[in-house]
């Protein structure tokens, strides 16, 4: 038997602050990704919204919640004895396989139980997190953590008792980490370009040469609301280029740097697998901009490329997948710094060494924010995956050796 309560009193008094994760292994396989038919078709779509609710059952006192930002969680069965299940639904249907979840649990009395992470449309993809105060997370080990890639699902062994244990897919970062890691930025403006659907204020950071600059930096993040690693490297190469040195100084005297890092609030705070609150892959609509997210970004780049008059010699929009990528244009594509690419690409290898920089180009085919730079702004353009286990040490060498390579090379006349 089991039944819902409200809100356990726990939640009301939740740290606000999330740290980085420390370094992962690698833990085997992960199913690919991939694009499900009608992704490019990006009018509204509508989608599911999880029951916020704390589920408990009599019979052992075992306890869980989703009634928290950034939780996914559609149900919790006792199947039998010590194993219980934890279906897993993703926000709505056709769905890239990227299935979050997230939820806390505790027992009224110390108890190791099993939990049988199942999801439908999708398989099992990240490997657990796990934390005791939701500031620090630590990757599940290896001896309690059993993935079935056959059947998709993934079954965790848990010591639960009476203070919570948080369970996540990553390391959350949800809205209120980045409105507190962008008001502790220094030097920087921060500005409401426009609302998520839901009403969530989408922000932009902005820092370097005000009028006249030689060029202009983009920036952005968290179109997919589970891409956290992304956001790790976001993070890193943002706080390098304002960094307090010769270098750094020389670089925001001439150029200005404009960084969306929240995208779709409305996803990553609902838990969604992939989507915003429209049911759309943002990153699908850079072409017909039907969704207010994409189009508050469009605006607010093209607003400040046109009241500058500086070219966009830059963009970035950071991902994850299953393991690091650089996603760049075609060399017969021609941006506004030509050569600049490749002396970036060519800088990080050499500041980075033993580091298998993977590059794949492309041409303009698909409707991605990577596209739209560089055609809509001329700009070289780059999308930076990050793998999804990678080491959370080496997710910031890279990423901050990549701002630096950045600097030096613009350093170098914009690397023509």
């Amino acid at each position: 038997m089991h039944f819902d309560r409200p809100m356990h009193p726990r939640f009301l008094l939740l740290p606000v602050v999330i740290l980085a994760l420390g370094a992962c292994g690698d833990r085997g396989p992960i199913p690919e990704s991939y694009d499900p038919p009608g992704s490019t078709i990006t009018t509204g779509r509508p989608i599911s919204d999880q029951p916020r609710r704390t589920i408990g059952f009599r019979e052992t006192g075992v306890w869980v919640s989703n009634e928290y930002a950034g939780a996914r969680l559609s149900d919790f069965v006792h199947v039998e004895d010590s194993l219980y299940r934890a279906v897993i639904r993703p926000e709505n249907a056709p769905i890239n396989n990227s299935a979050w979840y997230g939820f806390a649990i505790w027992a009224d009395a110390p108890d190791t139980i099993a939990v049988e992470l199942t999801y439908e449309d999708g398989t099992h993809r990240y490997v657990p997190k796990l934390s005791r105060d939701r500031a620090t997370w630590q990757p599940i080990v290896d001896e309690d953590y059993a993935p079935d890639t056959t059947a998709g699902t993934a079954t965790l062994r848990l010591a639960v008792g009476p203070d919570t244990t948080w369970v996540s897919a990553q390391e959350p970062w949800i809205s209120g980490r980045f409105d507190a890691w962008t008001a502790g930025l220094p030097g920087v403006v921060r500005t409401d370009i426009g609302e998520s659907l839901r009403g969530r204020p989408i922000r932009m950071v902005s820092f370097g040469r005000e009028s006249s600059p030689e060029g202009l930096v983009m920036v952005i993040s968290r179109q997919h609301p589970p891409e956290v690693t992304g956001t790790l490297a976001m993070k890193a190469f943002v706080e390098t280029l304002l960094g307090d040195g010769p270098q750094e100084d020389a670089f925001r005297s001439r150029f200005r740097v404009l960084v969306v890092p929240l995208v779709n609030p409305d996803g990553v705070d609902g838990g969604h697998w992939r989507h915003s609150a429209g049911g759309i892959d943002l990153n699908r609509d850079w072409l017909d901009f039907n969704q207010p997210e994409a189009r508050h970004v469009r605006d607010a780049m093209v607003s400040e490329a046109e009241r500058t008059g500086a070219p966009v010699v830059f963009a970035i929009d950071f991902h994850s997948t299953q393991e690091d990528v650089f996603y760049t244009h075609s060399r017969d594509l021609v941006p506004n710094r030509p050569g600049l690419l490749d002396a970036w690409l060519d800088s990080i290898r050499v500041a980075v060494p033993g580091y298998e920089l993977v590059e794949e180009a492309s041409g303009l085919g698909s409707p991605v924010s990577k596209n739209w730079f560089f055609e809509a702004l001329g700009a070289t353009s780059v999308t930076y995956e990050v793998g999804d286990e990678q080491d959370r040490d080496l997710i910031d060498r890279v990423a901050s050796s990549a701002a630096r390579a950045l600097m030096a090379v613009l350093e170098r006349n914009g690397g023509a």
